[in-house]
């Protein structure tokens, strides 16, 4: 077996560095321009836009005082005149007819009697709460809720006692105003 000793020809191979020669080491270019202070200064100034956007505690609305609640309707205000009884045709239930007059300055949207029933002794034989309802058309009754008794307006309106006390004198009962709402105009 005969042996070339001529190696064969790469044209791409490149030609081998000597060894005397120092390694180059590349160093990367730094620019000149301060970037880690320009970021410091951006997340500073977000950090202050969003501590100054968020509330601080929650928002509570302010209460009236004194001076702007509005006046509340009382008992003060209303005033029943012409009463009159009206029986009814069924057991011991009783109707009392009559005009309430509005003298405050809101309108008012529900009243709720006490009636004092007297005795013939003169004693009070019993008590009871009742609601008062409007009267439309002439017979038939309606929620003052749905037909409130404007400002220093009279209106007719109608009492419905249930039940009426034994040994009740038949007279009409004594009405003491308990409970009044109404809207302010």
């Amino acid at each position: 077996m005969a042996t070339n000793p001529k190696l064969p020809d790469f044209p791409d191979i490149p030609p081998r560095k000597p060894t005397s020669e120092p390694a180059k080491l590349h160093l990367v270019r730094q620019s000149k321009f301060p970037w880690p202070i320009v970021a410091l200064i951006v997340g500073a100034a977000l950090l202050v836009t969003i501590i100054s956007v968020l509330p601080k505690a929650p928002r509570v609305a302010r209460t009236p005082s004194g001076a702007e609640v509005p006046r509340q309707p009382t008992g003060e205000q209303i005033q029943l005149t012409q009463v009159q009884i009206v029986p009814s045709p069924v057991g011991d239930s009783l109707y009392l007819n009559a005009i309430l007059h509005n003298t405050g300055n809101s309108a008012i949207t529900g009243v709720q009697v006490n009636a004092q029933f007297m005795g013939a002794d003169g004693a009070v034989a019993g008590g009871t709460t009742a609601a008062v309802q409007g009267v439309s058309g002439g017979t038939s009754s309606e929620d003052l809720t749905q037909a409130p008794i404007k400002p220093n307006e009279s209106r007719p309106v109608r009492i419905y006692f249930a039940h009426t006390p034994k040994g009740w004198n038949h007279q009409v009962p004594a009405l003491t105003v308990t409970t009044v709402t109404g809207t302010t105009p």
